[in-house]
């Protein structure tokens, strides 16, 4: 994903954010913040570049870190 993408994007996830009520967001969650599809999520997940984690089968992201992830950018 580009910087410049995120950097767009960041105003709308702050808004985006704050309806999503858990700590730990699913990957269709995370997908749908960063107008992202499965592959790149994946992608990112398996490279690094986005913190995740795995309970059992199902993949989480901390809220934090997305956040984090987006002031990175």
């Amino acid at each position: 994903m580009r910087k410049r993408d995120l950097k767009m994007n960041c105003d709308l996830y702050d808004e985006a954010v704050e309806e999503i009520e858990n700590e730990f967001l699913t990957p269709k969650e995370v997908m749908n913040l960063l107008y992202i599809g499965r592959n790149t999520f994946y992608k990112m997940v398996n490279s690094g570049e986005l913190p995740a984690f795995r309970i059992g089968k199902l993949w989480r992201v901390r809220r934090d870190d997305l956040y984090s992830f987006f002031k990175q950018a």
